[in-house]
């Protein structure tokens, strides 16, 4: 990649929107799905549970997507700060 835009949307902004549309795509299945699970559906498990269990799986993707991102983000900006003398590093303990 050649250019420091297209790495940084790449690295940063784009895990974050997809995180974000993770999110997005689980909240209207869990608020919006209101038909029945079909003819095919086991009789024993109930159909809101799942739905349930599905789109909080799909929440906790997206979660953990944002949070690894940004950690990634802000633990690189933290180098790009180091390495160009802004942030000294501590000095050693006193013997």
């Amino acid at each position: 990649m050649r250019s420091a835009r297209l790495r940084m949307f790449l690295g940063v902004y784009a895990p974050l929107i997809l995180g974000a549309f993770v999110i997005l795509f689980a909240i209207n299945f869990l608020a919006f799905t209101t038909a029945g699970p079909g003819p095919y559906w086991p009789e024993g498990f109930s159909w809101d549970a799942w739905r349930v269990v599905c789109a909080g799986g799909l929440i906790f993707v997206g979660v953990i997507l944002g949070i690894s991102t940004y950690g990634r983000y802000r633990k690189t900006k933290a180098a790009r700060l180091e390495a160009q003398g802004a942030v000294k590093p501590p000095p050693p303990p006193c013997s």
